[in-house]
C-alpha cells in the first residue's frame, strides 16, 4: 500500500525573476489524477558538506552527553540522532542522516539541538560552549531561558546591554525590545569593569539579545501591553 505522502527527487533547472523551475520524475499519473494532486512542497537541500570543525564539535558535545550519562559515545549519538530525527520528521523526510555525509545546514541544526539538550539538562562541559555553536544567538538565547552564564554556564542574572539606569526601578520600567546577556557574577563584573564593547570583543558577541514577551514573563519583569484594537 503506498504512503500517502508521495515524494521524489527533483532538480533545479532554472531560476529566474525568484521563480525556481524543478524537474521531477513520477511514474504513477493515475495516483495524480485519483488524488487530483495541483500543489507540491518543495524543500530545498543544501548541496554543501560538512566540515570537519562542524563533525568534531558534534562528537565533543556528544562526548559530554556520554560522560554525563554514564552511556558510550555510540549509544548517546545514535539516541540524540533519533531525538533529533523525531523532531523534524518532516523536514528529514522520514530519513535518519549519518555525520559522515550529512548537509552542512543539517548537522549545524543538530549542532544547535545538542547545545540546547546540553544547556536545558545543565549538563557541565570541559570547554565553552560559545565555542561550539555557529548561531550565537540562539545559544545565548536557550541560555536566558535556562538562566544560564553563555560564556561559563554557570547560574546566570541578566546584564543588560542597554543600561537600566541608576536610580530606576528595573521591575517598573518596560524591559520587552531591551538588549541583554546571561552573565555569572563573575563575568556580569567583568562587563561592568571593561565596558560592553570591549567585552564584547573579548568574548566574541555580537551583540546581546532582545527581550521578548517569553524572557518578560522568565524574569518576572513588565512587556509591552497588548494592542487588540
Amino acid at each position: 500500500m503506498r504512503n500517502t505522502t508521495y515524494i521524489v527527487d527533483g532538480t533545479i533547472t532554472d531560476y529566474r525573476n525568484g521563480v525556481l523551475t524543478i524537474k521531477a520524475p513520477c511514474d504513477d499519473w493515475p495516483m495524480l489524477l485519483k488524488r487530483e494532486v495541483k500543489k507540491v512542497k518543495v524543500q530545498l537541500i543544501d548541496g554543501r558538506s560538512l566540515s570537519d570543525k562542524q563533525r568534531r564539535s558534534c562528537y565533543a558535545l556528544i562526548g559530554e552527553i556520554a560522560e554525563w550519562t554514564g552511556d558510550d559515545k555510540t549509544s548517546i549519538k545514535e539516541y540524540m540522532k533519533m531525538e533529533f530525527w523525531a523532531e523534524h520528521l518532516e523536514d528529514l523526510n522520514e530519513q535518519i542522516f549519518s555525520l559522515s555525509d550529512a548537509p552542512m545546514s543539517l548537522v549545524a541544526e543538530f549542532q544547535r539541538f545538542l547545545v540546547r539538550f546540553i544547556v536545558s539538562n545543565s549538563i557541565p562541559t570541559k570547554f565553552s560552549l560559545l565555542n561550539m555553536v555557529d548561531d550565537i544567538c540562539d545559544y545565548i538565547y536557550a541560555c536566558l531561558i535556562h538562566k544560564k552564564c553563555c560564556i561559563s554556564g554557570r547560574a546566570a542574572d541578566l546584564h543588560h546591554v542597554d543600561r537600566v539606569g541608576m536610580g530606576r526601578d528595573r521591575h517598573d520600567i518596560i524591559h520587552e525590545g531591551m538588549e541583554v546577556l546571561p552573565l555569572s557574577r563573575e563575568y556580569h563584573e567583568q562587563c561592568h569593569t571593561m565596558g560592553d564593547r570591549a567585552f564584547m570583543e573579548l568574548y566574541h558577541l555580537e551583540s546581546g539579545i532582545v527581550m521578548d514577551k517569553t524572557l518578560c514573563r522568565i524574569y518576572g519583569l513588565k512587556a509591552r501591553k497588548e494592542n487588540h484594537a
